[in-house]
């Protein structure tokens, strides 16, 4: 093999390590929560997405700073919204913060876009 044939190979070998030793994102996986398991994906913009069981729930949103900002969305809840968001009208926000370990969150959420309720917690802590 030539000189150059072999320094190519170094790199992209080099490049296949550093992508595979790449960290995954701090939320991707799956947490325990107040309402189940939740699995989250973090995106790379930092956008993040999740599932649950209860009433087939899915979570939107972002992070920044170490805060989860965005909606709940359900089949079905204890309240109806006014307004569909994701196709449902039951929904609320929610407001997670990720401890500085990045092994849990202590969370609050709301119905439809109302302010946030006291004893509304939703906490998590990384269960893989």
């Amino acid at each position: 093999m030539t000189t150059k044939t072999l320094a190519a190979l170094a790199l992209l070998s080099t490049a296949a390590l550093v992508q595979a030793a790449a960290p995954q994102k701090p939320l991707t996986g799956t947490w325990t929560t107040d309402f189940g398991s939740v699995r989250m994906i973090e995106g790379k913009q930092g956008e993040v997405s999740g599932t649950y069981d209860t009433d087939d729930g899915r979570i939107t949103g972002s992070i920044a700073n170490g805060v989860i900002s965005g909606f709940w969305v359900e089949s079905a809840s204890d309240y109806t919204c006014d307004t569909a968001r994701m196709g449902s009208r039951h929904w609320g926000r929610i407001r997670f913060e990720l401890n500085s370990a990045g092994s849990g969150w202590t969370g609050i959420w709301s119905y439809c876009d109302y302010e946030y309720i006291v004893g509304n917690v939703w906490n998590g802590k990384r269960a893989d």
